[in-house]
């Protein structure tokens, strides 16, 4: 109904069904990329409902994620929209119409924290153990992983190539410290057995090719070269240069992360394998110092990983259902 206006006063009504909104507070840097030529695309997430842990909805950007926080208002707040009224008669007249109210705004701030925890938690192991593959699959695409993780693709991306993530027979892999070694044996006896330098540019479909006769998954060995290539050297492109220092600190710190559990290294003994599963170029860089942070010498002679035993053992721990028929399927076709 129209409330009583003076002459010249703008006529206003309140619609009989009043609709509910939530407003949205804008901070100024997603403002800013809202009024953009152009803009990204937005979207909601949130992680799976799982009765374990409550389930919260952010706001992400390509890169970025946006916790949202509901904040009461004292203050009437009125959502009006123009509209033409008439009353019995009348000549319809321009009105201004509430037609919502809201009680509540949404507030957005940076979200803490990195997907490492939930990728963890979403990707199945890929484990080799004696040239078979102990894994169960969960089933999933990288698309449909990052559905389910509340973050930003990007953040997600992020994590997933410092993890050589990777997809495979229909289902989503972190892989295993161990696997890790191998695969990069691989990689490493194909480059010197078709004279390709990994310190040098190269095809990598030329490296992927030689590789290929080992049977690992592509897209793992894949991961593993996007992951030590030069920062100058694009990750979509068909070149590739693996970095020197990012290279000898992953063979390294995989080579212990494969060993625990079982008895720690001999110092020297571990040097010596190091220095084997390295490019000659780059044998005389392995350095402690080079894996300072992922290492540790529980005695004069010895060396063991940082991390922990219990982390170990539960990424080892087979999980229930499909196992052997996994493990069958793999077997299968390394043997092709």
């Amino acid at each position: 109904m129209a409330t009583q206006q003076d002459a010249g006063g703008v006529p206003f009504s309140i619609a009989h069904d009043m609709r509910q909104f939530r407003l949205l507070e804008l901070p100024a840097e997603l403002l800013a990329l809202l009024d953009a030529p152009d803009p990204p695309l937005l979207s909601m997430k949130s992680q799976a409902p799982s009765s374990a842990k409550p389930a919260y909805v952010v706001l992400c950007t390509p890169t970025s994620t946006f916790q949202l926080r509901q904040v009461q208002t004292s203050n009437t707040v009125l959502i009006t929209q123009p509209t033409l009224e008439a009353h019995d008669s009348d000549i319809p007249v321009p009105t201004t119409r509430a037609m919502a109210t809201c009680t509540t705004t949404l507030e957005l701030h940076p979200a803490d924290g990195t997907p490492i925890e939930s990728l963890t938690e979403l990707l199945p192991l890929y484990h080799i153990v004696d040239d078979e593959v102990d894994a169960s699959g969960n089933g999933k695409s990288k698309d449909g992983v990052f559905r389910d993780i509340p973050f930003s693709d990007g953040q997600c991306n992020r994590v997933w190539q410092d993890m050589m993530a990777f997809e495979f027979a229909g289902s989503c892999w972190r892989p295993s410290a161990n696997t890790l070694i191998q695969v990069w044996r691989s990689i490493n006896q194909a480059a010197v057995a078709d004279g390709i330098k990994l310190d040098k540019q190269f095809l990598t479909e030329d490296l992927m090719r030689a590789v290929d006769e080992d049977a690992h998954p592509a897209d793992l060995v894949l991961a593993i070269l996007m992951r030590l290539n030069t920062e100058t050297e694009s990750n979509n492109g068909p070149w590739s240069c693996l970095d020197c220092t990012k290279t000898v600190s992953f063979v390294g710190t995989a080579l212990l992360d494969a060993k625990i559990g079982l008895s720690d290294y001999a110092t020297t003994d571990f040097i010596e394998s190091w220095k084997d599963c390295l490019p000659e170029v780059w044998r005389n860089e392995t350095n402690l110092k080079a894996i300072d942070a992922a290492y540790s010498l529980p005695s004069p002679s010895t060396i063991r990983s940082k991390k922990s035993l219990d982390t170990a053992k539960a990424d080892a721990a087979p999980k229930a259902g499909s196992q052997r028929k996994w493990h069958e399927k793999f077997g299968r076709a390394r043997k092709k």
